[in-house]
């Protein structure tokens, strides 16, 4: 059976950060790797890399890729299977059997966000790589739009009584980098950086404007910690580095890598 075209498969998040994570993650394809795609909707993301298994090593997708979702009669991707995730969020795999763990703009749909880190660390091999895509609620926009309304960009009020506020109502967690990295951190990750999928024009523009303002007052933040918590300034270094760059204040998505000690 031919395999639909790419856009007949709608990608759920972004066409950009789906294009972001591939770039990332095909160097580290090649025979014998195993890689999952988690929550992944309709396959979108399962297929891009299904295309480039097929054309770079010759081999069937299956043979390196495995999707999972909550709800899998929704996958539309033939060449790859997808499994089940259980209702309490347990993933489908055995512990130790992934090379690489793909979770495109998911984590803000799920409730227990430890949970799923420390899942995605038991499935993954020693010497393993998460990549976790997210908005980014550090923008200058979602600061913004937070300071006057209460709600980041892509968060809105949700419908309460909703019986399935995962696929129904929305994103119900925002999770900056910092959190998403120390959730990684307590999973048992050694490291975690980050990359970014495009920078908004928009964000270039207001940044004009707030830039001064973030600029004095996160230079008085970094005093006020490294004056009274040196050895949480210390330890946080690498992270804060990301987080207070200018990419975090411009771009639209982060795509946060994490890695297990081998």
């Amino acid at each position: 059976m031919a395999s639909p075209a790419v856009d007949t498969i709608r990608p759920i998040s972004h066409r950009s950060t789906n294009d972001k994570v591939l770039d990332l993650v095909r160097p580290l394809i090649k025979r014998g790797v195993k890689v999952a795609d988690i929550g992944a909707g309709e396959g979108f993301f399962s297929q891009l890399l299904g295309q480039y298994v097929e054309y770079k090593l010759r081999l069937a997708p299956a043979e390196i890729i495995s999707a999972c979702d909550i709800f899998p009669q929704y996958f539309r991707y033939p060449d790859v299977p997808c499994l089940t995730i259980s209702p309490d969020g347990r993933l489908p795999y055995d512990d130790e059997s992934i090379d690489i763990a793909c979770t495109l703009e998911v984590v803000e749909h799920v409730e227990d966000q430890f949970e799923f880190a420390r899942e995605l660390y038991r499935i993954l091999k020693p010497g393993g790589t998460v990549f976790i895509s997210t908005p980014n609620v550090l923008n200058v926009n979602s600061r913004w739009r937070t300071l006057h309304s209460g709600f980041a960009v892509l968060f809105d009020p949700l419908l309460l009584s909703s019986a399935d506020p995962v696929h129904t109502s929305g994103h119900i967690n925002p999770v900056s980098y910092y959190y998403l990295a120390y959730q990684l951190t307590r999973a048992g990750f050694g490291s975690t950086s980050v990359e970014y999928d495009r920078f908004k024009t928009s964000a270039k523009f207001l940044l004009i404007i707030c830039g001064p303002v973030i600029w004095l007052g996160n230079l008085l933040f970094r005093r006020r910690l490294n004056s009274r918590k040196p050895d949480v300034a210390a330890e946080n270094a690498a992270i804060l580095r990301g987080m207070w760059s200018l990419e975090m204040l411009t771009s639209r998505s982060i795509i946060v890598i994490g890695r297990k000690p081998a």
